[in-house]
């Protein structure tokens, strides 16, 4: 009686162990990604153009069912004219308590466009840097950038965020002589989509965002349901030596 009552606990621990190790594996099959859905989405959308540095290009944000479109018109007198869209990630009281998104939790970025007369455009990450980026000063939030090539057809373009670099203009502008490339994911503030070099001065254009979003696996869950795995088998391990013992 004694034999067959621990061998029926024996058999209890390992399937235990089994179906709570299904678990734990589907759950990282079914979970193992996530994504954050910058447009269409709850984040609010501002313009950005030149005029806000002293420049003289004009642009405007409209909606229709499905697209964001952005008209503008690029004009000279900036020395880099450009416009564009973004999106708040984090809010300026956020930004004080430097509670900012974190972009190394994601591995690429999504996006849905096109673009009427521009052969290009760019995509950047605008992230905090901690010496830097000044209250209020747009231009002084360390740029992560990446051109995409971009036809008159809605495309699906899927960068890696290994991809994003900082421009050399940008050390330029803050007038710092030793560029040191930090990119600062884990202190993102915006995601903008602006014009890039090619575009044509003086002539109205536009460009259409269909979708944009972040994505990657989800480092931080398969953590967790690796040690509940490592945790469970030393539970069932621990189990079945006592028993043993007993025996």
């Amino acid at each position: 009686m004694k034999n067959l009552n621990a061998l029926f606990s024996k058999k209890v621990l390992v399937s235990t162990w089994l179906v709570g190790l299904v678990i734990l594996i589907l759950c990282a099959i079914l979970f193992k990604e996530h994504s954050l859905q910058v447009y269409p989405g709850t984040y609010q959308e501002f313009v950005r153009s030149d005029s806000q540095d002293e420049g003289f290009s004009e642009a405007s944000v409209s909606k229709t069912d499905s697209l964001l479109v952005l008209d503008f018109r690029l004009r000279s007198g900036s020395p880099t004219p450009y416009a564009g869209v973004g999106f708040s990630l984090a809010s300026p009281m956020e930004i004080l308590k430097e509670e900012f998104l974190d972009f190394s939790a994601y591995d690429s970025l999504r996006v849905i466009l096109a673009t009427n007369r521009m052969p290009k455009i760019t995509i950047r990450l605008s992230v905090h840097d901690p010496l830097w980026t000044k209250p209020g000063d747009v231009s002084s939030a360390r740029p992560l950038d990446v051109v995409l090539e971009t036809t008159r057809n809605l495309k699906e373009h899927r960068v890696s965020l290994a991809d994003f670099s900082v421009p050399e203009k940008w050390f330029d502008l803050m007038g710092i002589e030793n560029p040191d490339y930090w990119r600062h994911l884990e202190r993102g503030m915006r995601v903008e989509v602006l014009t890039a070099t090619g575009a044509l001065l003086g002539i109205p254009d536009a460009f259409e965002l269909k979708k944009l979003e972040l994505y990657g696996t989800n480092r931080k869950l398969l953590y967790v349901l690796g040690v509940l795995a490592f945790l469970l088998s030393c539970a069932c391990g621990y189990g079945l030596v006592r028993l043993k013992q007993k025996g």
